[in-house]
């Protein structure tokens, strides 16, 4: 199953288009590394997928951006403007002035050995969400 992250994508294009669309829309750029070898990036994919409530919340707040890290890109000039990754999928929120907001990994959410805490999920996009600039 493709959940988007693509190796032969340019990061920097994806990001410029990302921050156009969270200006335009008044959104915060959720900036997502991961790829298909990574567990825990299927488990995110099916949390959001299987749990309208939360794929729409994450939606009306960020515009979010999926860059594909391991073997067949490391995509590392890319990452190295960015607050260091520690694990996949990794999240770093950005504004739409290009302002590193909050960079953390996503071992705040999950439960268990495959899913994640909605409850907390939910919290951490309305915590975000109120941090936009009013529109």
């Amino acid at each position: 199953k493709n959940l988007g992250y693509d190796p032969k994508a340019d990061p920097f294009e994806q990001y410029h288009d990302a921050v156009a669309q969270a200006q335009a829309q008044n959104k915060l750029v959720l900036i997502i590394a991961g790829g298909d070898w990574c567990r825990w990036c299927y488990a995110l994919n099916k949390f959001v997928t299987r749990n309208e409530d939360v794929e729409a919340a994450l939606n009306d707040t960020f515009v979010v951006m999926k860059v594909y890290v391991g073997d067949e890109n490391y995509n590392e000039f890319f990452f190295s403007q960015l607050p260091e990754a520690r694990g996949a999928p990794y999240f770093w929120i950005v504004s739409p002035d290009r302002n590193v907001l909050s960079a953390q990994s996503t071992g705040a959410f999950e439960k268990g050995k495959s899913g994640y805490d909605k409850r907390e999920f939910l919290e951490f996009i309305d915590h975000w969400k109120k941090q936009r600039r009013p529109s």
